[in-house]
């Protein structure tokens, strides 16, 4: 009978890969247990070299690499996961200060940081890190912008897209590098629209592809809205204006630019835009606005056709409105300025406005010392277009701007009239004091007042105009 071995049975069995498994582990430890360099660079040409056939070495080296790159890439992944630990153990801040500080830091210094180690990297997902994107940078394309919306999920506050102009986006290779498609915001309406039901602010600048179909696609998720900036779409006003009334009605601060861009001496470029039709606002569409969005303070409708009576309707219809830019407008003359409605109004930027009578613009000087809009500290009615000769001020009558900044000391009227080349142009027939005098009091008043005035200013648009008046 043979003899049975003791182990046979109690012995545990040892597999195939556990066993090469076991080897490999030594072999590693007796590897990097070697501290001298030279002797695994002499073991190794030892080892190519006792391969007679060219292609036995060939594949040693390539086997060879491969075994490195592979514990190079192992190295690295645990080198950052040790610095991620080590990094967590002294960063001062617990992980939910980080994230808060992380969600006060633009969009691009938040995916900086989220590169620096593990550790930030884990912070940065949180999703109040990108509750408030900006994207006002070059490289951005769909994708970018889809990406940031997924991590901000339900969080999300606010979105800022604007497609930087040809010559800055422009990559080694001379092609475009930012392309934000009409699609660009589709992931908001994704899972029921869970993302844009919580966005409170929209801004969207000089995205070319972006038509009206899909600007209306985008505001039909997002009915909590209070601020709404369209600049530069090639969007139609009248549909945009009436969706925005039915679609957004917690709307406090709407912004809609359409006019167009401007050169370095800051005159306008052309001005076939105001014949185009998407332009025009209708009466409709202001009476549904007024009706639907009555929360409205910050109004700005530029480049847009815009006629007198509808004018006064926003002005008289929205009852806490403090701020109003109906810039670039070659439609009204200006006749709803001296109705005084809108006594609320803190800001009144009528900048460019060719059709701009001077007579009505005499009525509105008479209508303020009269004491209507008794709130407005703020108007601005200049024109780029050379205002002391060919603009429509040239009638308006110095004693009435002194008596103005008399009146109102703290009033900023845009442009300074002391800048003039001619007070001349400025006098009534029935003027009696001498020009010397008006020009010297009007000098006086306006550069004083002017540079006090609108240090808080609701947009940029009006901090711009107060830097021109105080600059003048």
């Amino acid at each position: 009978m043979a003899k049975r071995s003791c182990l046979s049975d109690h012995s545990p069995r040892v597999s195939k890969r556990d066993y090469y498994h076991l080897n490999i582990d030594s072999l590693l430890e007796s590897l990097l247990a070697v501290s001298d360099s030279a002797l695994i660079e002499a073991s190794f040409d030892g080892l190519v070299e006792s391969r007679s056939a060219y292609s036995d070495q060939n594949e040693f080296i390539q086997r060879a690499l491969h075994i490195g790159s592979v514990l190079l890439e192992v190295g690295k992944r645990y080198g950052r996961k040790l610095s991620s630990v080590h990094n967590a153990s002294f960063w001062p801040l617990p992980p939910d200060l980080t994230i808060k500080v992380f969600s006060m830091l633009d969009t691009p210094s938040v995916c900086s940081a989220s590169a620096t180690c593990l550790f930030f990297q884990n912070c940065a997902k949180d999703p109040l890190c990108f509750a408030n994107i900006d994207l006002a940078i070059p490289k951005v394309n769909v994708v970018v912008v889809t990406t940031m919306i997924q991590r901000a999920r339900n969080a999300l506050q606010s979105i800022k897209l604007v497609e930087v102009p040809p010559e800055l986006s422009l990559n080694k290779q001379g092609k475009k590098s930012s392309i934000l498609t009409r699609s660009c915001l589709g992931f908001l309406g994704a899972n029921g629209g869970a993302s844009g039901s919580h966005l409170k602010r929209l801004h969207l600048h000089n995205i070319k592809m972006m038509d009206n179909t899909a600007l209306l696609a985008s505001l039909s998720v997002c009915p909590s809205l209070v601020d709404l900036e369209i600049v530069g779409l090639d969007v139609d006003a009248s549909s945009t204006l009436k969706f925005v009334s039915r679609h957004c009605r917690l709307i406090e601060r709407f912004v809609f630019d359409l006019s167009k861009s401007k050169d370095s001496m800051g005159r306008l470029m052309k001005r076939r835009l105001f014949d185009d039709e998407g332009n025009f606002i209708g009466n409709s569409a202001c009476e549904e606005l007024v009706l639907n969005c009555p929360k409205i303070t910050t109004l700005a409708l530029k480049g847009c056709r815009l006629s007198d009576y509808n004018a006064h309707k926003l002005l008289k219809g929205f009852h806490e409105l403090k701020y109003v830019d109906f810039s670039t407008s070659c439609f009204f003359s200006g006749s709803f300025l001296n109705k005084g409605d809108g006594n609320n109004l803190e800001v009144m930027i009528l900048r460019n406005c060719s059709r701009l009578k001077k007579v009505e613009v005499k009525k509105l000087m008479k209508a303020l010392l009269a004491g209507k809009f008794r709130l407005l500290r703020h108007l601005d009615i200049s024109n780029d277009e050379d205002i002391a000769y060919n603009g429509h001020l040239e009638g308006v009558s110095a004693i009435l701007i002194k008596q103005l900044l008399e009146q109102r000391p703290n009033f900023c009227l845009v442009p300074e009239f002391s800048k003039l080349n001619s007070v001349n142009h400025m006098m009534d027939d029935d003027l009696s004091s001498p020009t010397s005098d008006a020009s010297s009091s009007t000098s006086t008043s306006t550069s004083s007042d002017s540079s006090s005035s609108m240090s808080t200013s609701t947009t940029s648009d009006s901090s711009s105009s107060t830097s021109t008046s105080s600059s003048s």
